[in-house]
């Protein structure tokens, strides 16, 4: 392994790192007294503003067909908001470390939604994976299944599905433009949805702690813009199928976050049953022929 390449793991392990403490950090907003649409509005908003300038600085202004446009913008104003919503959500309902645990069954439902519209092959991986991230989930959730929040669960499974939808539309739309520009927008139309749904709601909660904001200034900065930065940049010195590999060890990073700053419990069979979620999901990204998951977080990962 060249110093490019070290360079490369020691990147996406950041991004990775960065991603991991989004649902610790929800916690702790949320405990503050943070609202929703308060935190992502604020998070999206930033992220964008600082993208653009990145964008313009490196590639000029974006010049895309109307389309392409307008497909971006659903994907950040429906598709990767929602994902965001429900994931962030659902931390308020179940332990922050089954929430990541159930977010990352998305590789093989993606797998699966992939098989079924013919856009990848069946193969030997895929099946294996499917089996070891099925039996992984039946371990995380039927092991005490009467003491966890049934809606809980249900919210940030909803967000692997939409993560997974998601990805399978990207797919296509990503092959047209580049992963900063793509970002760009994503992140200015999840801003401005979650700024139209805080003005219809109760409005966004601005009279916060200090410690509160610190939480959600972490949220943008960490686990936003340095996360996605470093994961583009890493990609680019390692290769997309390497740093989706390396970005499977976000949820056990959350798990040993959990674990140790909000303590948490974790029984062995549902960290066993994690592994094996986990290693599902790379044995879908390491198929030969797998494609679709690859094309899309090689532009936006969380």
């Amino acid at each position: 392994m060249n110093n490019g390449q070290k360079a490369g793991v020691l990147l996406v392990l950041i991004s990775t790192l960065g991603f991991s403490v989004y649902p610790i950090l929800g916690k702790y907003v949320f405990s503050g007294g943070a609202g929703l649409t308060t935190v992502l509005f604020v998070r999206f908003a930033i992220t964008a503003l600082m993208f653009w300038i990145i964008t313009i600085w490196r590639e000029g202004f974006p010049k895309l067909p109307l389309k392409i446009w307008l497909i971006l913008w659903g994907m950040g104003g429906i598709g990767y908001s929602s994902m965001a919503g429900l994931y962030l959500s659902s931390v308020r309902y179940i332990p922050a470390s089954l929430a990541a645990l159930l977010l990352y069954a998305y590789p093989i439902i993606v797998t699966v939604i992939a098989v079924l519209t013919n856009q990848e092959k069946f193969s030997k991986f895929k099946f294996f994976g499917l089996l070891l991230s099925t039996f992984g989930l039946v371990l995380v959730l039927g092991v005490a299944m009467n003491d966890i929040n049934t809606f809980g669960v249900a919210l940030a499974l909803g967000s692997a599905f939409v993560y997974a939808t998601y990805i399978i539309i990207g797919n296509q739309v990503l092959k047209t433009t580049t992963p900063l520009v793509t970002i760009t927008v994503i992140s200015t139309s999840a801003a401005v949805t979650y700024g139209i749904i805080g003005l219809n709601m109760s409005g966004p909660t601005w009279h916060l702690a200090w410690a509160t904001w610190l939480g959600i200034g972490g949220i943008t900065f960490f686990s936003s813009i340095v996360a996605m930065l470093t994961f583009f940049y890493g990609m680019k010195l390692i290769g997309a199928t390497t740093a989706s590999i390396i970005s499977t060890l976000e949820p056990v990073m959350t798990v040993v976050f959990a674990v140790l700053l909000l303590n948490e419990q974790v029984t062995l069979l549902q960290a066993t049953g994690g592994l094996f979620v986990v290693m599902g999901g790379v044995l879908a990204v390491m198929s030969p022929t797998h494609k679709v998951t690859q094309v899309v977080e090689a532009s936006v990962s969380e």
